[in-house]
């Protein structure tokens, strides 16, 4: 479809679902050591939150978020 919409795109041009998966696994690693990076310069600022419930079939969910301002 991209190449149908923008002719003066090549085959070679758009990378390859793995290549992107690559892509993407590597740009989140690079965020996540800024993350904890950050972290490890606000302790005792970090605020955590928790939210227990259940589906219809009874299964059971914990979702915890942690808050921090940089």
């Amino acid at each position: 479809l991209m190449l149908v919409l923008r002719s003066e795109l090549r085959d070679k041009d758009i990378p390859h679902r793995t290549k992107l998966r690559e892509l993407i696994i590597n740009r989140w690693k690079l965020f996540f050591e800024d993350v904890k990076k950050e972290l490890l310069s606000a302790p005792g600022r970090i605020n955590f939150t928790a939210d227990i419930w259940s589906d219809q079939r009874r299964r059971g969910y914990l979702g915890v978020t942690a808050h921090w301002l940089a």
